[in-house]
């Protein structure tokens, strides 16, 4: 009876004029995300030849042009000293761009930011961050481990590899918080009314000879399979990025990062590459768990409140309550590695960078499985102790 009731639940999900509604929009919140962001995205970090010309040709003409005579200031003697191996770095650079030796030149470009970039790009300052510099060190690390490990795939790769301009690299992007705030909130959507629909109908289901506690897990599993269901619309977008761009690999690079210690040491910082693949699996292991935490929540609040959206304007601001305390360096005072809401920025946490902007050394995937699985278990139990003593229609 139990699979009766899971196939009537799935038919009423898919018959909803609301569910339908989201998975129209989401083609069209996908189509919108390609065609007006991400074909405009350029990285700060991005390899362009006019720009790497213009970088040599300015540089030796003040090479050629600057007067050492008499007392030289200090940041002018450093240019002096520090532009001829720049020079001679990026000219060699301009010559495997010229022959297409991508590898190579993410080997020679590595180089270039361990120790010969002379100033970070303005682009970081644009927006006058005050944390500029923090950002321009995080991204310049970053593409340190990223290029020694282009410089080692076995496969080929092409200057949107490196540009970061494959559909692989938009995902990615995509998963630092746009496609998990994006699911969490079809999540609440698609569970607002599980309970209360059933309310206009309590002799049908009354009728099914199932459990209150069988009935939870149907409802919740059919909510939680039809929010996985939004890939499909939320593909689309994907699959015109990879015709235009080219879809990547699993096994291209992405950057790492970690505190070795319980103090978060800028000089300490760890930067290491895992996987494409291996970010895929942990970011699917996290939103599984952020998904299920905000059902397991609609499905508790719905016991006791009848109207469904009043409960969705309840629930709906569960995934942006970490805005509240969204400030640089706030971790290293303040515990909120505990909250379960800083998590919700999944790719940032896979990454490491959300731990090196919150200055948190516990902000961790690790960790982040520990919390976010004692809040679901613990509302996995309130929700059947609950339903142990009142009846969910």
């Amino acid at each position: 009876m139990m699979w009766g009731f899971f196939k009537h639940e799935w038919r009423e999900f898919f018959t909803n004029r609301k569910n339908m509604a989201v998975y129209l929009l989401l083609i069209f919140l996908s189509l919108f995300y390609w065609i007006q962001i991400e074909n405009s995205f350029e990285i700060i970090e991005r390899v362009s030849r006019q720009e790497l010309q213009a970088s040599v040709d300015t540089k030796t003409e003040f090479l050629d042009t600057v007067n050492q005579e008499g007392e030289v200031h200090p940041d002018t003697q450093a240019a002096i000293d520090s532009f001829p191996a720049i020079v001679e770095n990026e000219e060699q650079q301009l010559q495997l761009l010229d022959k297409k030796e991508y590898k190579k030149f993410s080997e020679v470009r590595s180089q270039w930011y361990q120790g010969l970039k002379y100033k970070p790009s303005p682009l970081y300052y644009k927006d006058g961050s005050s944390f500029a510099d923090l950002e321009y060190f995080y991204q310049s690390a970053s593409m340190i481990v990223k290029l020694t490990e282009y410089s080692q795939l076995k496969e080929p790769i092409n200057l949107k590899t490196i540009n970061e301009k494959t559909a692989t690299h938009s995902l990615i992007r995509a998963m630092d918080y746009l496609i998990p705030v994006i699911l969490l909130v079809c999540g609440l959507i698609f569970s607002m009314d599980l309970l209360a629909r059933d309310r206009k109908h309590p002799s049908m289901i009354k009728g099914m000879p199932i459990t209150d506690g069988k009935k939870l897990i149907v409802k919740g599993s059919v909510a939680f399979l039809g929010t996985v269901a939004t890939c499909l619309p939320l593909s689309v977008g994907f699959i015109g990025m990879g015709l235009k761009n080219g879809f990547g690999s699993l096994n291209l690079p992405v950057a790492t990062s970690k505190f070795p210690g319980k103090i978060p040491l800028l000089g300490d910082i760890i930067f290491d590459n895992m996987s494409v693949g291996q970010f895929f699996l942990r970011f699917f292991i996290l939103v599984t768990l952020l998904v299920l935490i905000v059902i397991a929540i609609n499905l508790c609040l719905g016991i006791w409140i009848k109207n469904a959206y009043f409960l969705l304007i309840i629930t709906l601001g569960l995934p942006f309550i970490e805005l509240f305390y969204n400030r640089p360096g706030y971790g290293d005072i303040h515990a909120i590695n505990y909250l379960p809401t800083s998590y919700v920025h999944v790719g940032e946490i896979i990454s490491g960078h959300r731990s090196f902007f919150w200055s948190g050394t516990q902000i961790t995937f690790e960790f982040s499985l520990i919390i976010l699985g004692i809040t679901l278990f613990v509302l996995v139990m309130l929700l059947f102790i609950t339903s142990r003593f009142k009846r969910i229609v």
